[in-house]
């Protein structure tokens, strides 16, 4: 198995074991509030950021880092888009489709505007 291979690997493992993980944990939760938490961990930001500071170094791993926190804010507008469509009435999977739509034009957004500033 070639170094690229590895790596596709490792970070299915990785990213794989992790959303399992947060799976079980809202699952099991009686708190719903709570499980809904886990269900927003971060799973890939830390699986990106583990395997880049494994395979390049802590650069890499800080750069990886860095750049999650326009995702994590499109993700904050992921759920509000969400839950606005939900509130008002919307079915949970055109909710669902709204909101990750919104999730990247809104982190690329972000990264222009802290880009300029």
């Amino acid at each position: 198995m070639n170094k690229s291979s590895q790596d596709y690997l490792l970070r299915f493992l990785v990213g794989g074991s992790i959303l399992v993980l947060v799976y079980i944990l809202s699952a099991v939760l009686p708190w719903k509030t709570l499980a809904g938490m886990f269900a927003a961990f971060p799973g890939v930001m830390a699986a990106a950021v583990i395997l880049s500071g494994w395979r390049q170094g802590d650069g890499a791993a800080a750069d990886t880092a860095q750049g999650s926190v326009y995702g994590m804010v499109g993700g904050l507008v992921c759920v509000i888009v969400t839950v606005l469509v939900l509130s008002l009435g919307g079915y949970w999977l055109l909710a669902l489709a709204a909101g990750l739509v919104a999730w990247l034009p809104s982190s690329i957004l972000l990264h222009a505007i802290v880009r300029r500033i």
